[in-house]
């Protein structure tokens, strides 16, 4: 069983591109939770009706709210693996004020969803006059998973401090 566990953990570690000493924790502290939290991880990265791009702006706007580090850094990796334009992952990142108007709904709607803002429901009402209520949960989805990691790290001590950004072309698919 620890072989298939470590397995599993050095699998996500290859996948994301870095250490993920959080997870070996979580498993030597309590391997139910280890299993459990292995269950969660499938969740955020769930899509089947939502656009890449519009997942990938999602993440990448909730998770700002929340690192400027390695969970960041992720989530512009995962989105260039999906296929999202690189010019549209460096907008969310370092312009989102430069996106098209649909990235940007979904950036501000994403940013005030993690922020809990009062303009929330306005924003959701003008994103599902464009998008399918399919779709709107799936971003529900990934906003909200996309905000457990770092605070997850956080409450167990593996919080790192805020880090450049690296773009990797080659990442595009």
């Amino acid at each position: 069983m620890q072989w298939l566990e470590n397995r599993l953990i050095r699998s996500c570690e290859n996948r994301v591109g870095t250490k993920l000493e959080y997870v070996r924790d979580i498993l030597r502290s309590s391997r139910a939770a280890f299993w459990k939290f292995s269950l969660f991880m499938p969740l955020s990265g769930h899509r089947k009706h939502a656009s890449a791009e519009s997942l990938g702006v999602a993440r990448i706007a909730a998770v700002k709210a929340e690192d400027c580090g390695p969970c960041l850094q992720i989530n512009v990796d995962f989105a260039l693996h999906e296929g999202v334009a690189p010019e549209i992952v460096e907008k969310a990142v370092f312009a989102p004020e430069a996106l098209s108007s649909d990235f940007a709904l979904i950036y501000r709607f994403a940013t005030a969803v993690a922020a809990n803002t009062d303009d929330i429901e306005l924003l959701r009402a003008a994103l599902s006059d464009r998008l399918a209520p399919r779709a709107m949960t799936e971003l529900a989805i990934a906003i909200a998973s996309a905000r457990v990691y770092p605070a997850l790290k956080r409450g167990m001590g593996h919080s790192k401090s805020c880090a450049a950004v690296n773009i990797d072309l080659a990442m595009a698919a």
